[in-house]
Protein backbone atom coordinates (compact mmCIF):
# COMPACT_ATOMS: atom_id res chain seq x y z
CA UNK A 1 0.00 0.00 0.00
CA UNK A 2 1.26 2.86 -1.07
CA UNK A 3 1.49 6.89 0.85
CA UNK A 4 -1.26 7.91 -1.60
CA UNK A 5 -3.71 5.43 -1.30
CA UNK A 6 -3.15 5.54 2.64
CA UNK A 7 -4.22 9.52 2.54
CA UNK A 8 -7.19 8.56 -0.24
CA UNK A 9 -8.71 6.10 2.25
CA UNK A 10 -7.93 8.20 5.65
CA UNK A 11 -10.15 10.87 3.88
CA UNK A 12 -12.68 8.78 2.73
CA UNK A 13 -13.14 7.68 6.27
CA UNK A 14 -12.95 11.16 7.76
CA UNK A 15 -15.53 11.63 4.82
CA UNK A 16 -17.96 9.34 6.64
CA UNK A 17 -16.90 9.69 10.04
CA UNK A 18 -18.02 13.60 9.71
CA UNK A 19 -21.20 12.64 7.28
CA UNK A 20 -22.29 9.67 10.35
CA UNK A 21 -21.93 12.96 13.00
CA UNK A 22 -23.74 15.42 10.94
CA UNK A 23 -26.62 12.95 11.31
CA UNK A 24 -26.55 12.15 7.18
CA UNK A 25 -28.86 9.01 6.47
CA UNK A 26 -26.34 8.01 3.62
CA UNK A 27 -23.00 8.30 2.25
CA UNK A 28 -21.40 7.29 -1.36
CA UNK A 29 -17.57 6.68 -2.03
CA UNK A 30 -15.98 6.06 -4.77
CA UNK A 31 -13.20 4.66 -5.95
CA UNK A 32 -10.87 4.61 -9.40
CA UNK A 33 -9.69 1.65 -11.20
CA UNK A 34 -6.43 2.34 -12.85
CA UNK A 35 -6.40 0.12 -15.80
CA UNK A 36 -2.69 0.58 -16.66
CA UNK A 37 -1.47 -0.60 -12.70
CA UNK A 38 -3.85 -3.58 -13.53
CA UNK A 39 -2.17 -4.45 -16.57
CA UNK A 40 0.82 -5.58 -14.06
CA UNK A 41 -1.60 -7.83 -11.63
CA UNK A 42 -1.71 -11.10 -11.87
CA UNK A 43 -5.15 -11.42 -11.15
CA UNK A 44 -6.98 -8.01 -11.83
CA UNK A 45 -10.17 -9.01 -10.07
CA UNK A 46 -8.90 -10.54 -7.18
CA UNK A 47 -7.30 -6.95 -6.49
CA UNK A 48 -10.05 -4.89 -6.77
CA UNK A 49 -12.69 -7.32 -4.83
CA UNK A 50 -9.95 -6.97 -1.82
CA UNK A 51 -9.64 -3.18 -2.32
CA UNK A 52 -13.67 -2.69 -1.91
CA UNK A 53 -13.72 -5.29 0.95
CA UNK A 54 -11.09 -2.76 2.67
CA UNK A 55 -13.47 0.04 1.56
CA UNK A 56 -16.42 -1.16 2.93
CA UNK A 57 -15.17 -2.31 5.87
CA UNK A 58 -13.39 0.76 7.22
CA UNK A 59 -16.48 2.60 6.41
CA UNK A 60 -18.79 -0.16 8.37
CA UNK A 61 -16.38 0.60 11.47
CA UNK A 62 -17.61 4.22 11.94
CA UNK A 63 -21.47 2.85 11.68
CA UNK A 64 -22.88 2.73 8.06
CA UNK A 65 -23.98 -0.46 6.40
CA UNK A 66 -23.17 -1.14 2.76
CA UNK A 67 -26.08 -1.67 0.52
CA UNK A 68 -24.69 -1.28 -3.03
CA UNK A 69 -21.77 -1.92 -5.34
CA UNK A 70 -21.96 -0.62 -8.61
CA UNK A 71 -19.11 -0.57 -11.42
CA UNK A 72 -19.71 2.16 -14.36
CA UNK A 73 -15.98 2.17 -16.48
CA UNK A 74 -13.30 2.60 -13.86
CA UNK A 75 -15.17 3.42 -10.90
CA UNK A 76 -16.30 1.60 -8.13
CA UNK A 77 -19.51 3.23 -6.13
CA UNK A 78 -20.54 1.81 -2.92
CA UNK A 79 -24.00 3.18 -1.16
CA UNK A 80 -24.01 3.25 2.56
CA UNK A 81 -27.09 3.69 4.92
CA UNK A 82 -26.64 4.56 8.93
CA UNK A 83 -26.31 0.83 10.67
CA UNK A 84 -28.87 -0.20 13.08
Amino acid sequence: MGILHAIRMQKLVSDARSAHAQGDYSFEASIDIDPRGLARVHNPMKKIRKEIDLVVRSIEAVGWECVGVDQFMYSINMGFVRAG
